[in-house]
């Protein structure tokens, strides 16, 4: 009798070990953080004004992936948000731009656009006019994401929510099978959601958006976080490619708030500036308490994008004063968002990666000031410049359905397509700031001979894709009054930082092998040991599994 008890207690032994070790092989909560338009060079550029629980926390305990890039055009918010999570690149999941062309509906659509779903706010749904424009969800998306992996890899059980401060950053990271996209609405403060998700927004949101922080943060002033000399790392306050808000003569510290905000946009204003990323983090922290995230048997996601850097970084530029501090007040915002993790969820139990969706490059009034090349160019110019060339070569019609920054669609006419985009093609690389050309669906494109024809390939997708993707030479940027924009396949557009931090990440940093933005998501799949998205990149990053 007795070695029948010793035996059942070695079973249940050794049942509760077993029990134990398959819990810590997996991490209770993975955390997505991508940082809107952050280049790589920002974790080294201002880490003097950092503490060291942010950034240089995570660069110190965490893997330091140096040298990622984006590997397609344009590099945009929509694209590179859903790049991150389905490991692939617009040629497989369609998101080819933040807006684009849709020839069967003869007019642009927005990435994630759907006019069958409608905003759920406070009120619930709400199908009023002033809201049908914001009609949305994943369904633009051709592929499945890592998120969406992990939901049928745990039948449902695991959580997935996605929030940032744009629609396109909570729905893309999110996926299909998302319980819930939340998002921040400019009309009036409250963050909100879609009747994709939902028909109604649970208590915990409600309470939240009860609270008014949105209201709270607009009554503060902006200044500068630390004094001003310590911003040793930016130009001068004052510079005359930065937007002045209406109601000032000059973009300088300080912006109360309270007085601008009603001349500019109200609670829109929020977005461009450095307390969007706080009622951000305090959304997240809402967030992980109201949906008990990380707190069940399955391994959760958390996506979170923090999109006021992008806003600031448009405009003001990459070498302001504002953008400066935004990132010193953001290590701040990151510092606090580890301490919670660190407290709710257990050091130990969370992984987490964070990158971003593009970078940027400088204004080319800066760059001239400092006797660099760089112009600006129109692409509305160009879309007439082309239609009159090629109504000359071909008889008069209207052969340029639309342009933007780096893609070209030209409508159906009498006229051959191939014999068009040729001689598109041929005009193209005459005018001024246009480096390259390319019409993907003819025969006999060069595109295996050049790191451009590379990125030609992973962006195009037949069914959503310009007929032509054209670049401009470096330096060259769209036409704009003040800040910065991206776009380009040039480093100082693709090269983002990436740092891997808390469970099953070693220490460390690689900088010889060059990485690509589509690798997160293998990676992610072999750490959780789940499957790829549908048509994810297979190579995960091998300097994380030593």
């Amino acid at each position: 009798m007795q070695i029948k008890v010793v035996i059942v207690l070695l079973l249940f032994t050794f049942s509760s070990a077993s029990s134990k070790g398959q819990e810590i092989n997996k991490p209770k909560l993975v955390v997505g953080i991508v940082v809107d338009q952050m280049k790589a060079e920002y974790l080294y550029r201002f880490q003097d004004n950092y503490t060291e629980d942010g950034f240089k926390r995570l660069m110190r305990e965490g893997f330091n992936v140096k040298n990622t890039h984006y590997n397609y055009i344009p590099t945009a918010t929509g694209p590179g948000h859903t790049s991150i999570y389905t490991g692939t690149t617009p040629t497989n999941h369609g998101i080819v731009s933040n807006n684009w062309y849709k020839k069967a509906l003869g007019r642009t659509i927005y990435c994630v656009e759907d006019t069958t779903a409608f905003l759920v706010g406070n009120l619930g749904v709400d199908k009023t006019s002033i809201y049908n424009d914001y009609q949305r969800s994943p369904k633009n998306i051709q592929t499945s994401t890592i998120t969406d992996e992990l939901k049928l890899f745990s039948n449902g059980c695991s959580k997935v929510t996605g929030l940032s401060i744009k629609d396109r950053g909570a729905i893309c990271p999110a996926g299909h099978l998302a319980d819930a996209a939340y998002w921040y609405n400019a009309f009036n403060g409250n963050f909100v959601t879609s009747t994709y998700y939902r028909n109604t927004l649970p208590k915990w949101l409600k309470d939240f958006n009860t609270s008014k922080k949105a209201d709270s943060l607009l009554n503060l002033t902006w200044n500068p976080l630390l004094p001003m000399v310590k911003y040793t790392h930016s130009e001068k306050d004052d510079a005359v490619f930065e937007k002045i808000f209406k109601g000032r003569k000059k973009a300088v510290f300080p912006y109360n708030l309270k007085k601008l905000r009603k001349q500019n946009g109200d609670f829109a204003l929020l977005t461009g500036t450095p307390f969007g990323n706080t009622l951000l983090t305090q959304m997240a922290e809402a967030t992980v308490l109201g949906e008990h995230i990380g707190q069940g048997d399955q391994t959760d996601f958390l996506t979170i994008s923090y999109s006021s850097t992008d806003y600031v970084g448009h405009h003001f530029g990459i070498r302001s004063k504002e953008l400066e501090d935004i990132y010193v007040r953001l290590d701040r915002e990151l510092s606090q968002l580890l301490t919670f993790l660190d407290d709710t969820i257990g050091k130990e139990n969370y992984l987490l990666f964070l990158t971003a969706d593009h970078a940027a490059s400088d204004n080319p009034v800066f760059l001239n000031e400092k006797r660099l090349p760089g112009k600006f160019f129109d692409s509305r110019k160009l879309k007439e410049d082309l239609n009159v060339h090629l109504s000359k070569k071909f008889g008069n019609a209207d052969y340029v359905a639309f342009i933007d920054k780096t893609q070209v669609y030209i409508n159906d006419t009498k006229t051959s397509k191939e014999m068009i985009l040729k001689e598109a093609l041929n005009f193209l690389v005459t005018i001024e700031g246009i480096k390259d050309a390319f019409a993907p669906a003819l025969k006999n494109q060069p595109l295996d001979n050049s790191t451009i024809g590379l990125f030609i390939k992973n962006s195009y997708n037949p069914k959503e894709s310009g007929d032509i993707l054209y670049q401009t030479c470096s330096g060259w940027m769209e036409r704009r009054n003040f800040g910065t924009t991206h776009g380009t396949s040039y480093t100082s557009d693709t090269h983002v930082p990436l740092l891997w931090y808390g469970w099953n990440i070693p220490k460390g940093e690689s900088s010889v092998m060059k990485h690509t933005i589509t690798q997160i998501a293998p990676t992610l799949s072999m750490l959780l040991d789940i499957p790829l998205p549908n048509a994810s990149n297979n190579n995960p990053i091998l300097e994380l599994f030593k």
